[in-house]
């Protein structure tokens, strides 16, 4: 794939066409089951297939199961292995925010928006728009809200979060 030519979609697909057990960790997540699901990745990793790809899902799945500290580690294994992964340090940043890290967040959610794999700016946007808040910049938080509710016209999250500053800002006499 070229660089404008980038789907997360497509490198989930191809990989569970050829990886059953990465099929298998997506089956347990998309049920619900963490746990199982961060087995499953970490037995597709230890089976021979080092990839950002499964770094990150397995990320994803330690995070999901209560392991933000061990999350952050597999993004940062997925990030060495392609620096261009977008998906990676979305969650990193989206992790160390998780666990307090507040101050670390900001770098890799800015390298997220500038990687070549990665086709979901809006879920950067939005830890942007968190990171923001936790900061107490709520004009910059509403700013990287409203950018995302215009990436993904329609997601709930951006334009809820995007309302619900609006409204504190009014509330609470702010102006832009």
């Amino acid at each position: 794939m070229t660089q404008t030519e980038f789907s997360l979609d497509a490198a989930i697909q191809e990989t569970a066409e050829r990886n059953p057990i990465f099929q298998e960790g997506l089956d347990w997540q998309q049920t619900g089951h963490p746990d199982e699901a961060a087995r499953a990745f970490k037995r597709a990793i230890d089976a021979g297939e080092e990839s950002a790809l499964l770094w990150s899902f397995y990320a994803w799945a330690l995070s999901e199961a209560g392991d933000p500290h061990a999350a952050i580690a597999a993004c940062r294994k997925a990030i060495a292995l392609d620096p261009e992964w977008g998906v990676a340090w979305n969650d990193l940043g989206e992790y160390l925010m998780e666990t307090g890290r507040i101050e670390e967040a900001l770098f890799p959610i800015r390298r997220a928006l500038r990687s070549r794999h990665f086709d979901r700016p809006h879920l950067a946007q939005m830890n942007l728009a968190r990171y923001y808040l936790h900061t107490g910049t709520l004009v910059r938080a509403r700013r990287a809200a409203e950018e995302a509710a215009r990436l993904a016209p329609g997601f709930r999250p951006a334009q809820d979060l995007s309302r619900w500053i609006r409204e504190r800002q009014e509330e609470w006499g702010l102006k832009d």
